[in-house]
């Protein structure tokens, strides 16, 4: 569990069917047997850390101390390089006050369930500046204790059978005790309009690419340049297409990025005449898109959605003219042309197992009908 989830899908197998939750749903939850997770009010350290109700890890419950940890991944850009740092941070309560961070560890996965070294700085503060034992806090700089269950296990044993001392100012009303009404808190936010029943196909970071055919060249995306006839078909409308999910709305659906590139070719033949009468011309035509917009998706049931695309489309098609008679290319009429036009389309989508999937969509697009392959990630 990582960065404070909006919702929750759970399921009894890694294959098998999820059940999704609103985050302001649940409770507690518990993982590989003895992973628990609960709710409880943090803050940082510092004027700047404001508490807020996360998903933490029970590390430690102790007498009067405990230990959680939440798991954090964060992207970083710096000179057109994104930096990913992965971060288990952990917070300390004493006597169900509001948590505060105490030290944090660069780790790999939000498993890790090893003792971190103690932050002599932060463990310090939160003992000397917050809560009055400054003593304690002389003995943590002055490195006395190697990891952070060292730090705890020592208050706990010298300092737990008496009542917690604080420094006035430095825990408000609020936050003294503040453990104890994180339920009742959480479970006064209304959440049934987030509620579902299933899990949701195109969730949030989701990315899906799908790759298809049209039927034809849609006649308003021909862009036929003489009055021909004899159209012909060579090849139809081949694409492929990425969608990554950026906004969640569980039953309300989700938004997504849409990405995407086609080719397709056609031709045609029209008579022109030179003054020595008519002659056929066939033009080969070969259509090059490129599409970038939004789309919307809701889901239906389990697997199978509904979805939307708006698009920006340029297009670039290049006409191959030649003389039927001569088979001499007309230079006049062979060029390059950029048009650009907007593209809508809707369409339907069933994953007939976790990853790999079917769909059909048509609308005002290049092709008006198309089906493929869909692959989620």
């Amino acid at each position: 569990m990582a960065n404070d989830p909006d919702f929750l899908e759970v399921s009894a197998t890694p294959d098998g069917e999820r059940v999704r939750y609103a985050s302001e749903d649940v409770d507690s939850l518990t993982i590989m047997d003895d992973l628990r997770y609960v709710k409880r009010k943090c803050r940082g350290t510092g004027l700047s850390g404001s508490p807020k109700i996360r998903w933490v890890r029970v590390f430690y419950e102790g007498r009067g101390i405990d230990v959680y940890s939440a798991y954090f991944v964060t992207a970083t850009k710096f000179n057109n390089t994104t930096i990913i740092e992965t971060t288990m941070q952990y917070f300390i309560s004493l006597a169900d006050d509001v948590a505060v961070s105490a030290t944090s560890i660069n780790c790999s996965n939000p498993y890790y369930t090893g003792n971190p070294e103690g932050n002599r700085v932060m463990l310090a503060n939160y003992f000397g500046k917050i809560y009055d034992y400054a003593e304690f806090a002389e003995r943590i700089r002055a490195r006395e204790f190697a990891t952070l269950m060292d730090v705890v296990r020592t208050w706990e044993n010298e300092w737990s059978e008496y009542p917690v001392s604080r420094t006035d100012g430095k825990v408000k009303a609020a936050h003294i005790g503040a453990q104890k009404t994180v339920l009742a808190e959480s479970s006064s936010k209304s959440a049934g309009w987030k509620r579902m029943k299933t899990e949701v196909v195109f969730a949030r970071h989701t990315r899906t690419i799908q790759a298809g055919a049209g039927l034809d060249v849609a006649p308003w995306a021909r862009h036929i340049r003489h009055y021909g006839t004899g159209y012909k078909l060579y090849v139809p409308p081949v694409g492929l297409y990425a969608d990554v999910c950026f906004a969640d709305f569980s039953r309300f659906g989700s938004l997504g990025y849409v990405f995407g590139a086609s080719y397709s070719r056609f031709g045609y033949e029209w008579e022109w005449d030179s003054g020595y009468g008519p002659k056929l011309q066939d033009t080969r035509c070969n259509r090059f898109d490129v599409e970038a917009g939004l789309s919307w998706h809701i889901t239906i049931c389990r697997n199978f959605e509904a979805y939307v695309r708006a698009m920006a489309d340029i297009a670039i098609i290049g006409d191959h003219t030649v003389d039927r008679e001569t088979g001499e290319k007309r230079t006049a009429d062979s060029d390059f042309k950029t048009y650009v036009s907007f593209a809508a389309v809707g369409g339907l989508r069933w994953y007939f197992c976790r990853n790999v999937g079917l769909y059909v969509e048509g609308g005002y697009d290049i092709s008006y009908a198309s089906a493929g392959l869909s692959f989620r990630f």
